[in-house]
């Protein structure tokens, strides 16, 4: 088989990118980066999909997906097209994938062979075998030796990859297990074997079950008799006592009647006294108090406030002045004017210095003087000695001020002086309003209690009719209480009867006149005491009821039980002897497999031995392959594993154990073979020489970085992306 072309729609850094493919050796050169790694990635996809480990590394950069097709032809000359599509979609934070394979027959252009992968419907291995194989990716030469070993030795026993003596061997175990854990505690003749003890043990306690319950039966025919004897007696002394019990609660209702009658009498009486109020003495010495604090405070307060005297002469010359601020703005002014004059005078006076010398030079040189330069000198000269004269005065007036005016200690002074002006206003606001609240105190005080004239003097008086009356009242009040004390006892005792019902009770034909202070207490014990021998009679009844209950169920038919008993053991006898026989089919399954993978180390030494010496010039021709697939190479010295040699060397033989192993393994399509810079340690000779190796069997891509294996191969077809 070999592929025809591959159009790669999005995948990996690729977008719309074609590649046609020759059916020998096809050489792909581009510079890293350039996509390489990503077309034969690619390839695997479209024959096997993605696992979940490369779905994240190889989807597009773009769309986060991946699709395109793949044209090959079978050894057979039929022609197939392979579509696949990775597609993404995300919902609340989470990624799903949905992938659709599809293979187009192109004969008739029609979809065939649904449902199955297309990797293992050509080549007959799985994704994980043809990695091994067919397939060197970047990642290394070397050969997954315990999987591919695995599927060599399900391809000798079944010409099926697929079909595992591994899953077969399980199987039987499964089975195996069914009957008998390994650690005998498990398994169908663990459970028949536990069965068979039960049943016997079951056999024994039915036996012994039913004399239990004969002696059980027994026993509860005496409790209940002695029982009926204990509740007939306790019944007549609780008639007795309940008689006596009536009797003794009519004449609680008798007393409660007549508490009843003179409770509502002293009610009446104090209802028609003019009950007081019971809060109004309060009140009355709390308006006392309350006008008695605001006469005290009011008392403590000065009459009124002196007027603020007038200011010191010092302190009014400060204020006419502007205060802080106003002098702060004079001074700013001198010291700026000062400053100004100055300056200007400085430059007049340079002026007409140089004026004066510019007139004065042609008298030096014996010429006529300029007299505007003289004139202008002069003139300057006089005005800067103004400004001088100016500038000086101002800050002489800037001197003054600040010798009359200290400002910090000013505008204390003035602070203090507001400070107890404003006291002085609080003050008076403070005692007008303590009159307004007493004012309104003696009036609120009038209105309440209704009083004319001295207030003062109506609250005692007031207070002393009230309290007076209150003792009178307080006598009547003390004698309905305890009376209504006394009563509300009485309903509470007798809370939960009623006096009809007890009445209806009564029951002549009863004597209770045996019943005295004396002799109630023990006929009470002894009515309880016969009660609690009923109950305890009645419980220890009850509880042999319930232990019967549970023997009953468990007093089994002896003769089933035999029966069940022979069934369970002739059962245990057959299964024993499958046991016996799985056993043997297991461990004749494990002695085969055993010799099957023994058998392909030889050819597979062989015909990897014979492809590494062709691309080592015969150095290296004999080649050991263990049985997970490790190399060894004879060399001087002895058997060396590859690992000792250069780098170079090691990826041949492995690329030549890969070579053999796919002459062995694939029986229905020779795949492809694509190799990811697997020649990039090798010198050029081995280089050329696996290249020759390469190119006779079959398709083959070589993916490099650089020309070399251009320049060293033999009939290719060269691309370069």
């Amino acid at each position: 088989m070999y592929i025809e072309k591959l159009n790669i729609s999005t995948f990996g850094r690729l977008n719309g990118f074609e590649l046609e493919l020759s059916p020998g050796m096809n050489i792909i050169e581009g510079a890293n980066e350039s996509g390489k790694s990503t077309i034969a990635a690619f390839i695997k996809f479209m024959f096997y999909g993605f696992s979940q480990k490369e779905r994240a590394a190889l989807v597009s950069w773009d769309t986060a997906g991946a699709a395109g097709t793949l044209t090959l032809k079978t050894e057979g000359g039929r022609r197939y097209r392979i579509e696949r599509a990775l597609m993404t979609s995300g919902k609340d934070g989470k990624t799903s994938f949905r992938e659709t394979v599809q293979l187009v027959d192109l004969s008739n252009n029609m979809p065939c062979h649904k449902g199955e992968s297309p990797g293992e419907l050509f080549f007959g291995v799985d994704a994980e075998m043809f990695a091994s194989t067919a397939f060197v990716s970047q990642l290394g030469t070397k050969v997954s030796g315990e999987k591919v070993s695995e599927g060599i030795e399900n391809l000798l026993f079944s010409a099926d990859e697929t079909v595992n003596t591994q899953r077969a061997l399980a199987k039987l175990d499964e089975a195996r297990v069914l009957l008998l854990h390994k650690n005998s505690k498990g398994g169908r003749l663990w459970e028949l074997s536990n069965e068979v003890a039960g049943l016997e043990e079951r056999l024994d306690r039915a036996l012994k079950t039913s004399a239990e319950i004969q002696a059980k039966e027994a026993k509860l025919a005496d409790l209940r008799k002695n029982e009926a004897a204990a509740r007939e007696k306790s019944e007549k002394l609780q008639e007795k006592l309940a008689q006596f019990e009536a009797r003794t609660i009519l004449g609680l209702f008798g007393r409660m009647n007549a508490l009843e009658a003179k409770s509502a009498e002293l009610k009446r009486r104090l209802v028609e006294s003019g009950i007081p109020d019971p809060g109004l003495p309060g009140r009355i010495r709390a308006a006392s108090v309350k006008l008695k604090q605001l006469r005290s405070q009011l008392d403590s307060m000065p009459e009124s406030s002196p007027e603020p005297p007038p200011p010191e002469p010092e302190l009014a010359r400060y204020l006419e002045a502007g205060g802080r601020e106003g002098i702060g703005s004079r001074r700013a002014d001198l010291k700026s004017g000062a400053r100004s004059r100055t300056a200007v005078g400085i430059i007049l006076s340079a002026a007409a210095v140089i004026a004066l010398a510019a007139s004065l030079i042609p008298m030096l040189l014996r010429r006529e003087p300029t007299l505007w330069g003289l004139i202008a000198g002069a003139a300057m000269l006089a005005l800067a000695v103004v400004l001088f004269v100016g500038g000086a005065k101002e800050r002489r007036e800037l001197a003054d001020l600040d010798e009359e005016f200290d400002v910090d200690a000013l505008e204390a002074k003035l602070n203090e002086r507001n400070a107890a002006n404003e006291a002085a206003k609080l003050a008076g606001l403070a005692r007008a309003d303590t009159q307004s609240r007493l004012d309104e105190a003696l009036s609120e005080a009038a209105r309440e209690f209704g009083l004319k004239g001295d207030v003062d003097a109506g609250l005692e008086k007031l207070l002393a009719e009230t309290e007076e009356r209150g003792k009178a009242v307080e006598s009547l009040r003390a004698e309905y209480e305890k009376c209504s004390g006394l009563l509300a006892g009485m309903r509470e005792q007798l809370a939960g009867y009623d006096e009809s019902e007890v009445r209806g009770r009564l029951d002549d034909s009863i004597d209770t006149s045996d019943i005295d202070a004396a002799n109630l207490t023990a006929m009470r014990r002894e009515a309880e005491f016969t009660a609690k021998s009923a109950a305890s009679l009645e419980r220890f009844s009850a509880q042999l009821e319930r232990e019967l209950a549970g023997l009953y169920p468990t007093a089994e038919d002896a003769a089933k039980l035999n029966d069940r008993l022979n069934a369970a053991k002739l059962e245990q006898k057959k299964l024993d002897a499958k046991l016996k026989a799985l056993q043997l089919a297991g461990e004749m399954l494990t002695k085969a497999s055993g010799k099957l993978r023994e058998s392909v180390a030889p050819r597979l030494a062989s015909e990897a031995g014979e492809l590494l010496g062709k691309a080592t010039g015969g150095k290296y021709r004999e080649v050991g392959v263990g049985g997970g697939l490790e190399l060894t190479c004879a060399a001087s010295g002895g058997q060396r594993s590859v690992g000792c040699l250069s780098a170079g060397t090691q990826d041949a033989a492995y690329l030549a154990l890969r070579m053999a192993l796919c002459g062995l393994v694939y029986r229905r399509e020779a795949p492809p073979m694509v190799y990811d810079e697997s020649f990039s340690r090798m010198d050029d000779a081995r280089c050329a020489a696996m290249l020759r190796i390469a190119g006779a069997r079959g398709q083959s891509l070589i993916l490099t970085v650089s020309d070399r294996e251009a320049r060293l191969a033999g009939a290719h077809t060269h691309t370069e992306i």
